[in-house]
């Protein structure tokens, strides 16, 4: 629990309290820019229950933060820089500069002046550090590093447009606020000079952000927001004080407004305080924090209490940067909600390591008891994140004839989740085999598929999957993917079963199986059967994936078949339910690729059958609807089986299309069906 006071200084020099409550943070504290505003509240004190700490806060001049000889910085469990022009350096360079413009107005008014505007840039919270011998005070920055970042490139980019006017006194007053006086800087730690200390993975492009007029150090990468946020303040601040009648008084009334009209709330930590329970709170507003983020700060806190901080650095740049960054960092779509990959990444290492479900909305306090609870080295913890992220990588990577890759795709294809953690951990664990990754892979797709076609709820597979992977855990590794088949195998509740041969062909065969599966589903199995039945004679292509495939189900007999398809003039109802009946069986359906699909339509059979003649390649084509099927009792030539299509066609196809089913998905074996 946190309790936030805030205290009012009325103009007879009496305080009066403007607000108090006591809650969780983040559900009923609101943010302190809503008391704040453009108003003061020197005397604003949080009390936390966790710590039994107070904190200071009150808001304060930008120059103040700025003006000591001080240096603030960014701890390393902390984001990087992550703003931008349209959500962040524009509203911020649009208030400042209207301040700005409001103090210029001012000296030409000085009634005005009465009761000048301050602006509310927002809170930050500080922690003081431990002073080593020679060094410069320090804090470390808990909330608004984002914030005071962008000021400092704000305040160097002012500097360089006053350098390049000549207005050297200005440009000096925007240097005091960027950098500590040389006298208090010892010769043994020079960085010690800047105000602000940014994390190791932004340091050369905030160095060159920040770096003097007459410093012509290359830019190290263009791309970086802090350089293109440095270069874009640049090109603002100089088109505006171009604008004005003096561009060298513009510049001063620029310094001025920044140094006493700009305001922040300033919370400072007392030393009992736990950071990291003051981060969590904090830390919804701005841009949105994923729950990666509090992990990586509870993880490289934990270092420094476990007293591995002269690790922290190397574990940032070496194991944690490249999850700062695309892929992880970008969105992907879990049912209809949209979570970040690195996120997504974390529940299923977490499912791993704490064998149960791990749902994504409560991803960081699950986490936070799991490292409490297990004892786990916070170093050890981020190099195995490392590792499971480089597996999860490389198992996207996979070829096509891979059958881990093969289900990934249909996984991928059908919005199927809840196996990757089970084939995560037998991919990331060294000791499991080659074979025994296979083994499970076939099982599992098996079991999806067969159940996809036979129509059966997917509701209990998260708690399923569970199962299976702590059975697969509880194995020796060199038998974890005759585990996985073993525990599905072993299901008896009706949302588990694996459907046997028999409930397999009862679906495959009857008579509405495009309508009673999902499409994406049936997409996928089609897809499957086409790959399966290429052979070592035919034409050496990869295997299709169905999650990129543009290939769309078509109905041979056409749905709509009574133009191009009548039935004799004496069919009675017997036969007109055999041809409704044929329409949505297996053996009607086939793939076309999008642009053939609308040309064949409802056309008659003739029609069809050139069209698929010239342009289809696929074997669930080729091979059982332009010619005949093999193994086929009877005997059928091309000519035969080509003259017509209908519903005997169908029949015979659906039952060769099922054994091929049977054969592409077979059921594991248990070790009585093996003896």
């Amino acid at each position: 629990m946190v309790t936030l006071t805030y205290s009012q200084l009325n103009s007879d020099g009496t305080r009066s309290t403007s607000f108090s409550a006591t809650g969780p943070w983040r559900a009923d504290i609101p943010d302190p820019s809503l008391l704040a505003g453009h108003r003061r509240y020197p005397a604003v004190t949080v009390r936390s229950e966790q710590t039994g700490g107070a904190m200071q806060a009150g808001d304060v001049k930008l120059g103040a933060v700025f003006a000591n000889d001080h240096q603030n910085v960014i701890p390393i469990f902390q984001r990087p820089y992550v703003w931008d022009q349209e959500a962040n350096w524009l509203p911020l360079w649009k208030d400042i500069r209207t301040a700005a413009e409001e103090f210029e107005a001012e000296q030409h008014s000085p009634s005005s002046q009465e009761d000048p505007r301050t602006y509310f840039l927002g809170a930050v919270v500080l922690q003081q550090r431990r002073r080593p011998p020679r060094r410069l005070a320090s804090s470390h920055i808990i909330d608004g590093q984002q914030r005071l970042t962008t000021l400092q490139v704000l305040l160097a980019a002012a500097r360089s447009v006053a350098h390049t006017f000549a207005a050297d006194s200005v440009a000096g007053r925007f240097a005091s606020l960027l950098e500590n006086r040389p006298e208090t800087v010892h010769e043994d730690f020079p960085d010690d000079r800047y105000k602000v200390w940014p994390l190791p993975q932004d340091r050369n492009a905030f160095l060159w952000a920040v770096r003097a007029p007459t410093d012509e150090r290359p830019l190290p990468k263009p791309a970086h927001r802090l350089a293109r946020a440095r270069e874009w303040f640049e090109q603002e601040i100089t088109e505006w004080a171009e604008a004005g009648t003096a561009p060298t008084q513009r510049l001063d009334d620029l310094y001025y407004t920044l140094l006493e009209r700009m305001q922040l709330v300033e919370i400072v930590l007392d030393a009992r305080d736990d950071p990291q329970v003051i981060f969590e709170a904090l830390n919804h507003r701005g841009v949105r924090l994923d729950a990666a983020d509090l992990v990586k700060n509870l993880l490289f806190q934990t270092l420094d209490i476990q007293g591995q901080h002269s690790q922290a650095e190397g574990l940032l740049m070496e194991s944690w940067l490249p999850l700062d960054d695309l892929p992880w960092r970008g969105d992907v779509t879990t049912g209809r909600i949209k979570r970040a990959l690195i996120d997504l990444l974390l529940s299923y290492w977490l499912t791993i390591h704490g064998r149960r479900e791990i749902l994504i909305e409560h991803l960081f306090v699950d986490f936070k008891k799991w490292l409490a609870e297990s004892g786990a080295m916070a170093a050890d913890t981020i190099r195995d994140i490392r590792h499971y992220a480089d597996t999860y990588q490389a198992m996207y990577k996979l070829p096509m004839t891979d059958p881990t890759a093969q289900l990934l795709d249909r996984m991928q294809a059908t919005s199927t989740a809840t196996p990757w953690p089970v084939l995560l951990y037998l991919h990331a664990t060294e000791a499991v085999p080659l074979d025994q990754q296979h083994i499970a892979a076939h099982a599992i797709d098996s079991f999806l598929m067969r159940r996809a076609i036979c129509a059966m709820t997917t509701k209990d597979y998260n708690r399923l999957f569970v199962q299976v992977l702590a059975d697969a855990q509880a194995s020796d590794p060199t038998q974890a993917g005759n585990a996985v088949a073993q525990s599905l195998l072993g299901q008896t509740a009706d949302a588990r079963l694996w459907p046997s041969d028999g409930d397999f062909i009862t679906a495959l065969t009857g008579a509405d199986i495009y309508n009673r599966c999902y499409r994406a589903r049936l997409r996928a199995f089609l897809i499957g059967l086409e790959n399966h039945l290429r052979t070592p004679k035919t034409e050496p292509t990869s295997p299709l994936a169905c999650s990129k495939s543009t290939l769309n189900i078509e109905h041979v007999l056409p749905q709509k078949w009574e133009t191009h398809w009548p039935l004799d003039g004496g069919a009675d109802d017997d036969r007109l339910q055999q041809r409704i009946n044929a329409v949505h069986r297996l053996g009607n359906l086939t793939l076309t690729t999008t642009k053939l699909n609308p040309s064949l339509s409802n056309k008659g059979w003739s029609h069809k059958k050139d069209s698929l003649r010239s342009h289809s390649l696929l074997r669930l084509t080729t091979a059982s609807i332009l010619t005949a099927p093999e193994g086929l009792d009877g005997s059928w030539d091309t000519d035969t089986w080509t003259a017509e299509w209908n519903e005997d066609r169908i029949t015979l196809r659906t039952t060769w299309l099922t054994k091929a089913a049977l054969s592409a998905w077979p059921r594991a074996a248990s070790d009585a069906q093996q003896a």
